[in-house]
């Protein structure tokens, strides 16, 4: 029978698990999960199964063994949260919080008839006074996935995944499916983290900056030019099976068979093999993103056009030496505010995409080009490799990448190994190629993974029964002209500055409520101190509706804001007026602090544009298209 205590812990702490035990327990404990005491006197689980008993501890002294198995984990403390999976009877939690008592952990248990012998046999509230964050319970896929998704959005620190070794062996495709969803999911949202805190930051200061060269540069897109209308167009990626096709690649160049769209660093590789590609394509926000193109500048080149993503490392516009053209990203809420076409037509984009690969495969589907060929798209290891010859960089596997690999099937079914990141490209391009149904999409990457989706031919095959014809047109590039509307540009800079000093006025106003919640608090005047969230949920509506805040600020402070509007739904119904002020206070002044932060920053790049579009309309750099 479950204790009382047990009953009412799980009632008022942890009520959706307390429903699955309460389902789980009409039926009663299974007659395969048993109790038995062991020499020491302490008691064990034993697990009836087609083999016979397994003991979920040692049957002899299941304190000593959860001593020794928390001793092997001598790196706990690089961690911030640990997650239990399997609890057993508990005797590892014990041996944890001992050693470490401030590290905040989180339980799960699958099995709902051990987890019901925990429960008759173990007080919770014993783990409770400690860093206890959540206890989760079952083993279907539903729960599995609602479990996960809940202790993703619940916990932000970096995760320690902990299984109790028996699970392992008694339990082993079971354990082994867990496993390998929870790293996904846990990977999945450590990538949002990442790249929130990484790109944030600096995504609106990229497209601000890139702005006035973006104006002044053509839209590939918008443009489409009939040169590529149902031409082949060869995506070349930097996988290290690109080394096969050089000379394919030559040939088809020499040719003019088919466009050749370089991605990412592969233009490095093209370049030492004396292949200039048609573009080369880049959208990386990073700072050192540049970097990839260090040879075409050293060198000089200046007969390689660059397609740049608007949101592209304002670094590597500034010192590309050769041509450029853009295209706009979904999610540069900055460019698509201020610009316009002179035509009034809408402004197409690209959806934002993790891999540069990803965003050029949209790219030449709008430009209408067929086939689309990839080339170097290996998402996955070949031989110890991840890139190409001709790097920057060293591209060799690592011992800890080798651990973490994972196998998939490659282009001709074979099991190749990639990791996590690569793996996640290649469902993000399957997934993309499949809204593309109207395109063919030919692999020709040797060794690669295969994508769904795309028909894999060697290149050599593609040469022979795919191009056949002169198709580049080598004037193409001649084929374009401005488009966007200077005028409107120039009233949307003032409005943006307009509007940056309406979200100063609106900030101040926060801090005055700020000390007049305070002021009631320290009074005890509830009263008023409740009409105080009323003005602040008016204020709130206000910060949303204002533009510079809208388009620059809390982009750049996503991960903040998502954390305030947690708080706001946790605190919302309580009815401590004085929690509720306190907790809001602390959280939004933070929050407000880093908006005016960012908002000093963007500041004076936005008034730049303000000076060059006030010296276009002078007329001395740049003629308003008619």
């Amino acid at each position: 029978m479950i204790l009382i205590e047990n009953v009412i812990f799980l009632k008022n702490k942890f009520p959706f698990t307390w429903d699955l035990v309460k389902a789980e327990e009409e039926k009663g404990i299974s007659d395969e999960v048993r109790v038995e005491s062991t020499r020491t006197g302490m008691k064990t689980l034993s697990i009836q199964t087609v083999k016979g008993a397994n003991y979920l501890h040692s049957k002899y002294d299941p304190v000593s063994e959860a001593e020794k198995i928390i001793e092997n984990y001598s790196d706990v403390g690089e961690y911030q949260h640990v997650f239990f999976y399997g609890i057993g009877l508990g005797y590892h939690i014990d041996k944890f919080l001992e050693k470490y008592p401030n590290i905040p952990f989180t339980l799960y248990e699958p099995d709902m008839n051990i987890f019901q012998t925990l429960l008759s046999n173990k007080k919770l509230e014993d783990w409770s006074s400690k860093s206890l964050m959540n206890i989760y319970a079952g083993h279907t896929p539903e729960l599995i996935s609602k479990n996960l998704t809940h202790f993703i959005n619940a916990v932000k620190e970096k995760v320690m995944l902990f299984i109790l070794p028996g699970y392992e062996r008694i339990f082993t495709d079971l354990t082994r499916k867990f496993v390998s969803e929870f790293r996904d999911v846990v990977y999945a949202k450590a990538s949002y983290i990442y790249a929130n805190v990484v790109f944030s930051k600096r995504q609106p200061i990229n497209s601000i900056v890139n702005v006035t060269t973006t104006f002044k540069t053509p839209n590939i897109i918008h443009e489409k030019p009939e040169s590529f209308q149902g031409k082949p167009a060869i995506l070349v990626a930097a996988g290290p099976s690109l080394d096969f096709e050089y000379e394919n690649l030559r040939y088809i160049k020499e040719n003019g068979l088919a466009y050749i769209f370089s991605v990412g660093s592969a233009i490095n590789s093209l370049i030492e093999n004396g292949i200039y590609p048609d573009a080369a394509c880049t959208y990386d926000g990073s700072e050192r993103n540049h970097l990839v193109f260090s040879k075409v500048v050293e060198r000089g080149i200046t007969d390689i056009p660059l397609i740049y993503g608007s949101m592209v490392g304002y670094e590597t516009v500034e010192k590309y030496p050769g041509p450029m053209m853009h295209f706009l990203v979904g999610g540069d809420y900055f460019s698509n505010f201020i610009l316009k076409s002179n035509n009034n037509l809408p402004i197409d984009y690209v959806l934002p995409a993790k891999s540069i690969a990803i965003i050029t495969l949209q790219l030449l589907h709008k430009l209408g080009c067929s086939p689309i060929i990839l080339a170097g798209q290996n998402l996955a290891y070949l031989k110890e490799r991840t890139y190409a010859q001709g790097m920057t960089f060293t591209n060799e596997i690592t011992e800890a990448q080798k651990t973490q690999a994972i196998l998939v099937k490659d282009v001709e079914g074979n099991d190749v190994y990639t990791n996590r990141g690569l793996d996640g490209f290649r469902k993000e391009m399957e997934d993309r190629i499949k809204k593309l149904s109207d395109v063919v999409v030919i692999n020709t990457t040797r060794g690669g993974a295969h994508i769904e989706g795309t028909k894999f031919e060697p290149l050599t095959k593609v040469i022979d029964e795919r191009l056949q014809n002169r198709v580049v047109d080598q004037k193409w590039l001649t084929k374009f002209d401005y488009q966007y509307n200077q005028e409107y540009l120039c009233n949307k800079i003032q409005e943006l500055l307009f509007e940056q000093k309406e979200f100063t006025r609106i900030s101040n106003l926060f801090y005055r409520l700020f000390h007049e919640m305070e002021h009631y608090m320290e009074s005890y005047n509830s009263k008023n101190l409740g009409k105080c969230f009323n003005k602040f949920d008016k204020l709130f509506d206000k910060l949303q509706d204002n533009k510079f805040y809208r388009l620059l600020l809390q982009p750049m402070n996503q991960l903040l804001f998502e954390n305030i509007l947690k708080l706001m739904g946790e605190i919302r119904f309580k009815q401590d007026e004085y929690s509720k002020a306190k907790n809001i206070i602390a959280h939004f002044t933070n929050f407000l602090k880093h908006c005016e932060s960012d908002m000093n920053t963007i500041k004076p790049l936005i008034e730049k544009i303000d000076e060059k579009v006030l010296e276009w309309n002078r007329g001395s750099e740049i003629e308003t298209p008619q």
